[in-house]
């Protein structure tokens, strides 16, 4: 199974990112991920794990860019996305590096 490395940024007005990795493992997404502050990238947050289960999302958005692609996240609703940090109640936007593959 081959995980996604990918990153969430401007958390708490741009003072934390995530960073993780995503995969898919029968019929959920499984996502490893830690916090850390954006500004120097000091403190960490210990790993967490989290299963995400396709029944709870609505809809994935995969925009590819020149430096970097975006997947959108569309939860059915707002406990679906609850425990991945996101500043939006439903949704969330990964950040994925141009180097990975698509």
């Amino acid at each position: 199974m081959r995980s996604l490395p990918f990153k969430i940024e401007e958390l708490n007005g741009g003072f934390a990112l995530v960073e993780g990795i995503l995969s898919v493992k029968e019929n959920k997404l499984c996502i490893e991920f830690h916090k850390k502050d954006a500004v120097f990238g000091a403190i960490k947050s210990d790993v967490k794990s989290i299963e995400i289960p396709f029944s709870g999302i609505d809809m994935m958005e995969y925009k590819k860019g020149l430096f970097s692609s975006k997947l959108t996240i569309y939860g059915k609703n707002a406990t679906a996305l609850k425990d991945l940090p996101g500043d939006d109640l439903t949704t969330r936007k990964l950040k994925i590096e141009r180097k990975n593959p698509e």
